[in-house]
């Protein structure tokens, strides 16, 4: 069962250009060493704000608790004095974190997550469903994916589900390539009435939507220069 590893940060204001600075600089240095451990860094803003995550993809569950941690590799590419310099500076400019384990939801439509290429841009969707209304958010979700690919739109979907952190969730991730990809696509109840007709359409959404408890979507933007890329 293929994973996917998130290590959500929010960092303090005042210390946004010293965090960056920081992940920069062990990111050089596992880029040189030709360092195993791969990540993406992509910074994120939306409505809680500016955070960074770093995401790790595992084959399953006994791949991920054997990988080394973040921590334990700074150790090893620094040595222990300087890499416990490192990060406690890291851990100083850090709000709050939080580690999130996704896994890929492809049997929902979604195209299959390439953790070593990923899209220069995203719009990360999050969505909680009512109680009872998973169903309900899956089939919204099918039927958008069903729709973009039957009408040509050239939005593509990943979708995941929490199996550790913020759990009974929807994960949906559009890469893209082009900005202005953003500003051709129409809104989602205008395509599900282009692929389904109007009225088939307006009842997909309605319905999809009543399931919905709360939505949340950011833009995430890769940070070549932060992450250690395979």
């Amino acid at each position: 069962m293929a994973l996917i590893s998130v290590l959500r940060q929010k960092i303090l204001g005042g210390s946004i250009a010293q965090h960056e600075r920081l992940v920069r600089f062990v990111a050089e240095r596992a880029r040189n060493d030709a360092e195993t451990t791969k990540w993406s860094a992509r910074i994120s803003t939306g409505s809680e704000g500016r955070s960074i995550g770093f995401v790790t993809g595992a084959e399953g569950f006994a791949a991920l608790t054997a990988a080394e941690g973040p921590d334990a590799m700074i150790r090893r590419l620094f040595g222990e004095a300087d890499g416990n310099a490192i990060l406690e500076s890291l851990g100083a400019a850090v709000q709050s974190e939080a580690d999130l384990v996704l896994q890929p939801r492809e049997d929902l439509g979604g195209a299959v997550l390439q953790l070593d290429s990923p899209p220069p841009l995203a719009i990360v969707t999050r969505i909680r469903p009512t109680a009872g209304g998973a169903a309900g958010c899956e089939e919204l979700i099918r039927k958008v994916i069903e729709a973009a690919a039957k009408v040509d739109d050239e939005r593509r979907y990943n979708v995941s589900q929490p199996v550790i952190g913020e759990l009974g969730t929807f994960t949906v991730v559009q890469g893209v390539t082009d900005p202005a990809q953003l500003d051709r696509q129409a809104e989602l109840p205008d395509l599900l009435a282009e692929a389904f007709g109007a009225e088939e359409g307006a009842s997909i959404f309605r319905e999809g939507t009543a399931s919905i408890q709360e939505v949340q979507s950011e833009l995430s933007v890769l940070r070549e220069d932060l992450s250690n890329l395979g």
